[in-house]
């Protein structure tokens, strides 16, 4: 069995799907990295689980560390699915320049609002702030 990621809903039952979902709103899908073979991913819930995907748009080999034994796919590999899709549909929103065009158009508080949550998350954009509006402040 393999999974395209596009259209994993198809292929995965509803159920486990839901409670994918409910992981990946939550954000409970961590450390989402592509890697050379595939992608990785931490779940974070009552337990921390890993998560790895062989493949890049269909997924041929899965793992996850859960206990779960009911079928081929966990709620927490659904969940992994569900970021994946969100990142590779991020980067052809950005290629294609229709992000910017969504920045162009944004509201200022919303704007903020997203800024903030990401300096706290990211080392990165923290300094980059802090590089261009130290002289503002």
């Amino acid at each position: 069995m393999s999974i395209q990621v596009e259209k994993f809903e198809e292929e995965v039952h509803f159920l486990i799907t839901e409670r994918g979902k409910e992981y990946f709103d939550a954000h409970q899908v961590v450390m989402l990295k592509e890697t050379p073979d595939g992608w990785s991913a931490v779940i974070e819930g009552s337990e921390t689980y890993q998560v790895l995907l062989e493949g890049h748009d269909v997924i041929t080999v899965w793992h996850c560390t859960c206990p779960f034994g009911h079928g081929p796919v966990c709620k927490h590999v659904a969940a992994v699915l569900f970021a994946v899709r969100e990142k590779i549909r991020a980067n052809v929103a950005a290629s294609s320049g229709e992000i910017d065009k969504w920045i162009d158009e944004a509201d200022i508080e919303v704007l903020r609002r997203l800024l903030k949550i990401e300096v706290r998350k990211s080392d990165e954009t923290r300094t980059s702030v802090y590089h261009e509006l130290k002289s503002q402040a």
